[in-house]
């Protein structure tokens, strides 16, 4: 790309987080997992600190988000709360966690180190509706922009940051 002033001018190439990752929307009876594989909100950490075990399983069967190992779960309430879990097992959550599956030519890990960023969370925010809970966009989230690189340097960012 040239400027005004006949510039050479570096662009970096940008692409979208719906370009390499999607929502997961496959569903699992509640009945059909353990409180282990049960994914909350309240589950969630803090300040990206992964997970812990839930309290307990919705009183009635219902239809949850069956999520994959190395699947990112995000909690959709409160995003400025930075709750964020990379999957090391099998699992369902409740609907107010969103699932995000790495489309397959890109890396998962590099989905996770996306999904830490406080920009990412930022972004998050400037998009949520409500107040007392304020509850991000899916829409809006899916069109957070990042570099587009190649599949290796992906690798390479996930490896690093997952270390």
């Amino acid at each position: 790309m040239v400027d005004r002033n006949n510039k050479t001018v570096m662009t970096r190439k940008r692409c979208r987080l719906g370009e390499i990752a999607h929502y997961v929307e496959d569903r699992i009876c509640s009945s059909e997992i353990t409180l282990d594989q049960y994914v909350t909100t309240d589950s969630l950490l803090q300040n990206n600190g992964g997970r812990e075990r839930a309290q307990n399983l919705p009183p009635t069967p219902c239809s949850l988000t069956q999520f994959q190992k190395g699947d990112v779960l995000i909690a959709n309430i409160r995003p400025y709360l930075k709750k964020i879990w990379k999957a090391d097992v099998d699992g369902a959550s409740s609907s107010d966690v969103l699932v995000f599956r790495a489309n397959e030519v890109h890396s998962p890990e590099f989905l996770h180190a996306v999904l830490l960023q406080d920009s990412f969370y930022d972004y998050a925010m400037k998009g949520a509706k409500g107040s007392k809970m304020p509850r991000g966009d899916k829409d809006q989230i899916m069109r957070f922009a990042l570099p587009a690189i190649s599949y290796e340097k992906e690798v390479a960012i996930g490896k690093l940051l997952s270390e």
